[in-house]
């Protein structure tokens, strides 16, 4: 069953029939798949789709003279499985019964008597992917933007014939990849030579005539000019595969969704000989049991909100936003060099890149380089246009050199002195219209604005490490931040494919104060004399993909260390000042954790870490959880009460795709509503229905320092 990338009311997918005489090979039946939208919106199947895909292939069927199908989809979208809005409050009649469905459909055309072939033309997700299966060979054209398997990300299993068909057709290790290996690794999408290297097309093709050479390929099949691929499937290294892939699944979601698991098991199945009736009864089985169940439906919810709510920004204000012909960023450490990268790859304009360092100017515009060399190494860039981007690219050591820019973006250190010099250095040198834009993660915008002569073009612009994973961008407007300023951010972050969500000018904003508060809890469970390894288990339990000392060493000590004083400063009550996470900041060191040597705490830290005195009480792992998660519970009803943003979902939003939260625990609100927590806490769930204004820092509202 797929992924669709809508969560609304069906949008009808119709098959069309249409029929070619070819002199080679007689009668050919065309199935084109399409919705009647352009390609933002795939072919997905609901109950109508499925109804209009059988009643085509029926049609076929009945015709004696048809000698070949072939079955493709819209320009640059074959098809992207399930409608995603049917499975909203599902329970497992209706799983079982859209498996056995899907099943019915997709068998049909199987069972034709004439050669089938799929021309994969573009985007081919999920029970996309099965339908493709379902024929007897696979063209894929080579522009074809991603096919997978998304559905383990989901907290699913594919349940149309995927996971007794592709072991069957690409071999069980290549099927155990895509259908579990790559949803667990961020929901890895295969570009079209990836897919056809793992065996899931028979031919890769030019995108130039694609069509044309996909029908030659099946005159061919019907009159024995191409023969079709033989498949004689091994088990050889069957057991070590299986084991792996198991201990992949635990270690990535512990245990918190069986659908790793589930799908493994149904791979193994049919590796090792099962028939495809009962297989295809299993995946009904183990649809009715996931589908319904809290994980799947958080999933739904995920995806709802990422693919579809953040998408249609409810919070964008109507003003035009100003057109953007020349970018500039100050600060290119290595958060800086990462968003040059970025910026000049997305906007194709003019890139000015100033630091005080000119080694540091260097190494960014090395990084820029090596960036676009490697994706020209790896095909998707050509060596001329990187040539032409390189060439846009200017650095210096004068601020004035960002004269004309129509956005500039800084990215210095966390001194709020120093930004505020950077901002007025710079109100002195652009244009009137210029935005002046600051990544920080968690200072007062309002405040680096306040010396300005207009300070309503400032906005906060605050990226994630790494930049090219994490999608999110924190906008954050102060009160006097205009619409067109807010507008021209929101349209930056929608050229530069991040998903942006706007949260009121407050210390830490949304996602870095949840995560200290989320830490605060995990330092005090070490400080009574848990080991940090053991609070990192603990709460990976939860699903996550690290724990809090483990993430840790992604974010930086020193970082993590200013925003706890800036946290502190504005909610003493709640945000403790810890002396032990202080030390760590000012150490130098890059974490708890010496990966050199394995997850080994650095022997300073072991050193210097101060535990409670004999007596303290040692916390249960499932005290560690409890903690943590009601001190986050806690925090996220303040955050709701300040109006940090307009809506619960919006911190749901954060999480996913700022913290890599996963998609199976639905985002934090809606875990601490499925679970009751929020109830038992608070009386009330935490996710509500409607949208408010952008939200804006209201008069006595705390802010960061």
């Amino acid at each position: 069953m797929g992924a669709d990338l809508t969560v609304t009311s069906e949008l009808i997918t119709s098959c069309k029939v249409t029929y070619l005489d070819s002199p080679e090979a007689g009668r050919l039946a065309i199935l084109t798949l399409d919705n009647g939208a352009d390609h933002r919106k795939p072919n997905t199947f609901g109950a109508q789709g499925l109804a209009s895909l059988r009643a085509a292939v029926e049609e076929v069927g009945a015709l004696s003279d048809v000698k070949g199908v072939l079955l493709t989809g819209k320009p640059l979208v074959f098809a992207a499985g399930a409608d995603l809005g049917a499975f909203e409050g599902m329970d497992e009649a209706g799983a079982r019964e859209a498996a056995r469905r899907g099943h019915e459909v997709f068998g049909r055309l199987r069972d034709l008597p004439c050669p089938t072939l799929a021309a994969v033309n573009g985007v081919c997700l999920g029970g996309g992917l099965e339908l493709a299966l379902s024929c007897d060979y696979r063209t894929l054209s080579a522009s074809a933007a991603g096919v997978a398997f998304p559905e383990v990300f989901l907290s699913i299993v594919p349940a149309w014939g995927g996971t007794q068909l592709a072991p069957r057709v690409a071999g069980f290790g290549n099927a155990l990849t895509v259908i579990v290996g790559n949803p667990l690794n961020n929901n890895r999408v295969l570009r079209a030579a990836q897919a056809a290297q793992l065996g899931l097309a028979d031919r890769l093709l030019p995108a130039t005539d694609f069509f044309e050479a996909s029908l030659s390929t099946l005159e061919g099949l019907v009159t024995g000019r191409v023969p079709l691929p033989a498949r004689e499937p091994s088990t050889d290294g069957l057991d070590e595969a299986l084991a792996i892939a198991r201990r992949a699944a635990d270690d990535r979601v512990h245990g918190a969704t069986r659908a790793p698991n589930v799908a493994i098991d149904l791979i193994e199945f049919a590796a090792r000989g099962g028939e495809l009736a009962e297989g295809l009864r299993r995946e009904e089985e183990a649809l009715a049991e996931l589908l319904p169940a809290r994980q799947a439906q958080a999933a739904v919810y995920s995806f709802g909100l990422t693919q579809q709510r953040v998408k249609r920004q409810p919070w964008r204000p109507a003003a035009a936003p100003r057109r953007i012909s020349k970018v500039g960023i100050v600060g290119v450490g290595l958060m800086g060099a990462q968003l040059g990268a970025l910026f000049l790859q997305r906007f194709e304009v003019p890139l000015v890149l100033t630091d005080i360092d000119a080694g540091v100017l260097a190494q960014a515009r090395r990084h820029i380089d090596a960036e676009l060399d490697q994706r020209v190494a790896r095909g998707r860039l050509r060596s001329g246009k990187a040539d032409h981007l390189k060439s846009l690219v200017t650095t210096s050591t004068d601020v004035a050199d960002h004269a004309g820019a129509d956005f500039v973006l800084e990215a210095v250190a966390e001194d709020l002195e120093l930004k505020q010099r950077i901002f007025g250095d710079l109100e002195a040198v652009v244009g009137a219209g210029c935005i002046l834009a600051t990544n920080t993660s968690g200072l007062s915008v309002t405040d680096m604005a306040a010396g300005l002569t207009h300070p309503d073009r400032v906005v906060g612009f605050h990226f994630f490490n790494p930049v090219a994973i994490l999608p999110l961008v924190e906008v954050v407007p102060t009160r006097a931040t205009s619409d067109e300023a807010l507008a021209t951010a929101f349209a930056a972050a929608t050229t530069l494919r991040k998903s942006a969500v706007p949260c009121a000018d407050t210390p830490g904003f949304v996602v870095n104060r949840l995560l200290t508060r989320f830490m605060g809890s995990c330092g005090q469970a070490v400080n009574q004399g848990s080991e940090f390894a053991e609070v990192d288990d603990a709460i990976k339990e939860l699903g996550l993909p690290m724990g809090p000392f483990e993430l840790l060493g992604l974010v930086g000590p020193a970082v993590a260390a200013h925003v706890a004083r800036t946290l502190h400063l504005a909610y003493p009550d709640r945000f403790v000042l810890d002396a032990n996470f202080q030390m760590l900041g000012s150490s130098g060191l890059p974490g708890v954790y010496d990966w050199s040597k394995g997850r080994v705490v650095y022997q300073e830290v072991t050193e210097r870490w101060q535990v409670a005195a004999a007596g303290g009480q040692r916390m249960t792992a499932a005290e560690v959880r409890d903690s943590a998660v009601e001190a986050v519970a806690d925090e996220i009803v303040a955050m709701l009460d300040e109006g940090v943003v307009a809506d619960a979902r919006d911190i749901d939003t954060c999480l996913l795709l700022g913290a890599g939260w996963p998609f199976f625990l639905g985002g934090i609100c809606k875990y601490l509503d499925q679970t009751g927590v929020s109830k038992k806490r608070f009386g009330r769930s935490l996710v509500g229905v409607t949208d408010r204004a952008v939200a804006r820092p209201e008069p006595g509202l705390p802010v960061g320092r």
